[in-house]
């Protein structure tokens, strides 16, 4: 990052409760000598005028499940940043507060601020390995991709005011989890690109680690969804298969480097 450019923001979203998370999160970010500060994130039990967005008959019908509390929050809570990002005019850089990095995220943190402008979206992490095609490379071993579908979570990516005002003009509507939203690139035309190998993991993996965990909470799909999902899927894949038109024959199959521990990581969950 060259002295006279803005270091990019990095906003961490946590919960006002969570104190051991957010002190995790400090342990893990100060050692690396950039500011940063913590984004108070909706508390879905409380409610919040956002929330209204949500329509339930649309997510029974789109997704078969209805969004808890928690990930309503999350939505929100995501949705909030956007906006600072477009009100603001800079792009930032969101961590969720579940998380670990790996020994490179400095190196990775310096191309991305230099690199947002003109991605939009760069994920940092990913829950689902998916095929890729690699972008640039911005030296042996580090790459800018971009997924052919979408890598799932909202771990740790950055932003940039354009991408966020398209993501927020396609989201008058709620009916899925924030990350799906994220991953739906046909629809807001905000491209899934990433940073290759990922410096960010995910570590709330169960119920008792995640605050709206619900992998096993699901009640039963309904039967409306069951009928109308092939329908919903196949238009979605049409939609899809035509974004990624330029790439056909590109894709990339994931490998080890694909995920976040390809880099040691330097810090986790427990501090270690």
């Amino acid at each position: 990052m060259k002295s006279h450019e803005i270091p990019l923001e990095i906003v961490v979203i946590n919960l006002a409760r969570s104190k051991e998370r957010r002190a995790l999160m400090r342990k893990i970010l100060e050692p690396l000598g950039l500011s940063y500060s913590f984004f108070d994130a909706v508390e879905g039990r409380d409610g919040h005028p956002l929330f209204s967005r949500f329509d339930p008959r649309v997510a029974e019908r789109r997704r078969g499940f209805l969004l808890n509390s928690g990930e309503l929050g999350c939505f929100a809570s995501h949705y909030l940043l956007w906006q600072r990002s477009v009100r603001e005019g800079k792009s930032i850089l969101i961590f969720e507060d579940d998380v670990s990095i790996s020994e490179n995220f400095l190196e990775v943190y310096r191309f991305v601020s230099e690199k947002i402008g003109k991605y939009g979206l760069l994920r940092l992490s990913a829950h689902k390995q998916r095929a890729f095609v690699v972008c640039e490379t911005l030296r042996p071993m580090l790459q800018v991709i971009r997924f052919k579908i979408g890598p799932h979570g909202t771990s740790c990516y950055a932003i940039s005011p354009k991408a966020a005002a398209r993501l927020i003009a396609s989201a008058e509507v709620w009916f899925e989890p924030v990350d799906l939203h994220l991953d739906r690139f046909w629809k807001h035309g905000v491209g899934s690109f990433g940073i290759l190998p990922l410096p960010v993991t995910h570590t709330a993996d169960t119920e008792e680690q995640s605050e709206i965990w619900q992998g096993k909470k699901r009640d039963p799909k309904s039967r409306r969804f069951r009928k109308l999902r092939t329908l919903y899927r196949a238009r979605d894949d049409v939609a899809r298969f035509l974004f990624n038109l330029p790439y056909l024959g590109r894709w990339n199959v994931p490998t080890a480097q694909f995920e976040a521990r390809a880099g040691k990581t330097i810090m986790g969950p427990t501090g270690a």
